[in-house]
């Protein structure tokens, strides 16, 4: 209990007996606690993001909440989903929530699902959507159609000076018109993920951007960004790349990783002398020519992705070269079964290793891989593109249960197997033999028990991040004592695959503070699962998409 609280409970009686003769009153337990509130709400005034779908926006009682908050909020999304079009009258309340918030905000996101239909805007409504919000750094805008409005060239130059990052992912947006009244020279960061009817009209933009440092590009192949000094690229296109390559010769960061790298750009890649970090398909690169991968001696991530079943070699070259000083490391070799002696070698060479990312047929590597590389601090593991299940059975061979992996604090292993209970038994013994995980996912485990539910919180202390999927569990009374009991720590909790589950409303009640955030999806299996977290925190289970993607 901190000072203040103590100094509280520590005021004479006569001033407490005033204080509570005053707020027996209702009227005045009434504007005491409307006060309380707005203190509240001051001290977390810029804590908590906003959320609001159109339905929100279009419910009175929710539009007049926000309104009247006391809040600031540096950080807000709206999601446009089961919207085909912005409505007038929707557009209107965004604006009038701009109105109260928008010199306050910092992040600002429009968007809709890329499985749903792209909503439709004009570029009137997105020229004064952007005029009220002249403080945000970081603007995106995913799955919208922006309609061309002729009267947007009459109109002054935007004051967002202080825009640092701009995202126009899976748009359709033909006319550059309103991009071009961005202030000249603001933007370091853009990703241009959508393809324009031509592409040609957002040239200017590009022109008038020659800060930008950090690129996303997909399948535009006539833009010049030749001008550009870039530190960062990810890029799908037709162009040139070892041209590319040779004019941006800071570069730091390279995501080649669904474009087909040939052997010449490769070999200019390998020239860099900055770069850090290398995504790339080797699918169209020799062996031979793999080599000069050696020569990137400041890389600390290295990604290779292959959809070709066969084995050229690559792997077993990677693990021979020294003095690399990698730290991450992700192979994404469809239908490959990864030898432990190419573990072996990596243990021998790569002293600097702290996270692998890999896609195996085997299972079994997982055990190697833990115990011949002791710095590990994160092991994903995934066998969705193999068939969908490892072909072997874990076996455990390690005897003394005080052998244990401290340094491991997250594990995730995806796609075990939904017919071989063994896996999950197995599986759950290695995590015992971790205690100091923090963050924890697997998927496909066989029948898991509330007894194995007890066992992980109470023998992870540190825990704070717990994903599981499963075939056949409950969420009753027991789960939710285990939750509160030994899953102090938990900052978010995920259990999917729920056949018995106490009711929404019920959980919600119950997990009111401990976890603010709830929701509860039901599929067409009958299944359910339930995401809880605490506010900020992330949905840290989405980001493991190995298959990449734009």
């Amino acid at each position: 209990m901190s000072d203040e609280i103590f100094e509280i409970f520590c005021l004479p009686d006569e001033i407490l007996m005033n204080i509570i003769g005053f707020i027996v009153n209702s009227n005045n337990l009434a504007l005491s606690c409307k006060r309380f509130y707005q203190l509240v709400c001051y001290s977390t005034r810029n804590s908590i993001p906003l959320e609001l779908t159109c339905a929100d926006i279009d419910d009175e009682d929710i539009f007049k909440s926000v309104m009247n908050s006391s809040r600031q909020f540096i950080d807000l999304t709206i999601n446009l989903k089961y919207s085909a079009v912005l409505e007038n009258s929707t557009y209107e309340k965004i604006i009038s929530i701009l109105k109260k918030y928008g010199d306050s905000l910092e992040i600002f996101k429009i968007w809709s699902s890329i499985q749903s239909k792209p909503v439709e805007m004009n570029e009137s409504q997105l020229y004064n959507i952007f005029s009220h919000i002249p403080n945000t750094y970081d603007c995106t805008l995913r799955n919208i159609v922006i309609t061309q409005n002729d009267e947007i060239y009459k109109e002054k130059e935007l004051n967002l000076y202080k825009m640092k990052k701009l995202v126009l992912d899976y748009c359709m947006i033909n006319s550059a018109s309103i991009f071009n009244k961005i202030p000249s020279n603001v933007i370091h960061d853009l990703v241009f993920t959508f393809e324009p009817y031509d592409e040609r009209n957002f040239q200017e933009f590009f022109y008038r951007q020659s800060k930008i440092v950090k690129l996303e590009l997909y399948e535009n192949d006539k833009i010049n960004f030749a001008h550009l000094q870039l530190e960062h690229i990810k890029i799908s296109s037709n162009i040139d790349y070892k041209v590319m390559i040779e004019q941006q010769p800071n570069l730091q960061y390279i995501d080649f990783a669904i474009a087909w790298v040939n052997e010449v750009t490769f070999v200019e890649v390998c020239k860099l002398k900055n770069l850090q970090v290398l995504k790339t398909l080797i699918d169209l690169i020799s062996c031979k020519t793999f080599k000069h991968l050696q020569n990137l001696i400041s890389l600390k991530e290295l990604r290779l992705d292959s959809h070709s079943s066969h084995d050229m070699g690559y792997l077993q070259e990677l693990s021979m070269m020294r003095g690399m000083q990698l730290e991450k490391l992700t192979l994404l070799l469809n239908e490959r079964k990864i030898s432990p002696e190419v573990i072996l070698q990596f243990a021998n060479n790569f002293h600097y290793l702290k996270q692998i990312e890999l896609i195996n047929r085997s299972i079994n590597i997982i055990v190697t891989i833990i115990q011949n590389l002791p710095n590990l601090e994160t092991i994903l593991l995934d066998f969705f593109a193999v068939f969908g299940a490892p072909d072997d059975i874990l076996t455990l061979e390690i005897s003394d249960e005080s052998n244990k992996f401290p340094n491991i604090k997250q594990l995730i292993v995806t796609n075990v197997n939904v017919n071989e209970e063994e896996n999950g038994r197995n599986l759950l013994k290695l995590v015992s033999l971790c205690p100091n995980i923090q963050k924890l996912m697997l998927s496909k485990i066989i029948k898991f028990s509330n007894e194995e539910l007890r066992s992980i919180l109470m023998s992870h202390a540190n825990l704070s991040h717990f994903s599981l999927e499963t075939d056949d569990t409950e969420f009753g009374g027991e789960t939710v004592e285990m939750i509160f009991e030994y899953g102090k720590n938990l900052k978010h909790f995920r259990l999917a695959g729920i056949k018995n589950c106490l009711p929404y409303k019920v959980l919600k009640e119950i997990f009111s503070e401990k976890f603010p955030i709830l929701n509860t999806y039901k599929y067409c299996t009958g299944d359910i699962e339930v995401v809880m977290k605490k506010k900020r925190i992330k949905d840290w289970y989405l980001e493991f998409k190995l298959m990449d993607h734009f």
